[in-house]
């Protein structure tokens, strides 16, 4: 089970293993015989043990005490004996469909409802029957709607930029939430994040609306992002949709902001710890096919470390 994997890998799994089935005893003889046969193991053990605690104690600092559970580690004491791998495979088949369950459960919510979706670290460019154009950005999707007497787009998750073909007759509408966004003849960026929905125009015109507030109207370089509040702001033009061609700029945001525009180009789940180091402020420029790389060059400089668990977990931590 473990022989092709890294330590790392395999403290990962094993860690899964003993919390799915804590009380099995051949599973802790297997897992104490992959502890013992190498000083690597432990090691890789004990920092998988150090990190678990670390988001436990996070996850209590910011939402209080977890319910209680099973331990980080199980003890082990008996002698090792080598059962057939086929031991492993309901165990690995229980995780499989946990983790997809709990995982992929709303992306594939959300892929029933889109006409067109993209996975983590891929765009789209996308050619409707109007004409107008839409990058779609990664772990995105949309649903299109023509009607003769309009143009209906619904961004159901990530961030899109429309290049509209105008058409005062049939207007054209982006709903993100209960944010929408009709075109007076524009290119514009939509992005769902973080229960917040922001909209930056590139050149144009676009009309903004949100049930209960006032409309608004944004020209080049204007954005507003919508929340529980509403924040608006200017960026240089060249800014806006910047990811099409990789590159994520940063201007006066904070880490929090800059590492959620950075979750969608990697597979991996990021987990920052610290809540003083996301209220940070950043400017940059980083390269968005290079995540891990380009967040240590967010983090660092205030002292955020960065640690990798598995290819498909990292925690930013404060030094």
């Amino acid at each position: 089970m473990t022989e092709q994997r890294t330590p790392r890998q395999a403290a990962a799994d094993w860690y899964l293993f003993l919390r799915e089935d804590p009380d099995d005893r051949d599973l802790k003889i297997q897992f104490e015989r992959w502890l013992n046969e190498d000083p690597a193991h432990a090691a890789a053990w004990a920092r998988m043990n150090a990190t678990a605690t670390r988001i436990v104690t996070a996850h209590e600092t910011l939402h209080g005490p977890a319910p209680a559970g099973t331990p980080l580690s199980a003890p082990v004491r008996r002698r090792a004996i080598r059962p057939s791998p086929r031991f492993f495979l309901p165990i690995a088949a229980c995780a499989a469909i946990c983790a997809l369950a709990v995982l992929n459960g709303p992306d594939l919510l959300v892929a029933l409802r889109a006409d067109y979706v993209t996975p983590v670290g891929a765009t789209r460019a996308i050619r409707l029957a109007d004409g107008s154009a839409v990058t779609l950005g990664p772990r995105s999707a949309i649903a299109v709607k023509m009607t003769p007497d309009g143009r209906h787009v619904r961004l159901l998750r990530g961030e899109a930029l429309f290049d509209v073909h105008h058409d005062a007759e049939r207007p054209f509408s982006v709903q993100a939430e209960d944010v929408e966004t009709t075109d007076i003849g524009t290119v514009f960026d939509v992005r769902m994040q973080r229960n917040a929905t922001t909209v930056a125009v590139r050149q144009g015109a676009v009309h903004v609306r949100q049930p209960g507030r006032a409309d608004r109207d944004l020209q080049p370089g204007q954005w507003i992002r919508i929340s529980g509040d509403i924040t608006t702001g200017t960026m240089p033009i060249d800014a806006i949709g910047a990811w099409r061609t990789g590159t994520l700029i940063a201007n006066d945001q904070t880490v929090s902001d800059v590492i959620a525009a950075l979750r969608p180009w990697t597979g991996a789940r990021i987990v920052l710890t610290s809540r003083a180091l996301g209220e940070q402020r950043v400017t940059g420029t980083y390269d968005l096919h290079q995540p891990e790389a380009s967040l240590r060059l967010i983090v660092g400089p205030y002292g955020g470390r960065v640690t990798p668990i598995t290819p498909w977990f990292d925690i930013i931590s404060a030094r």
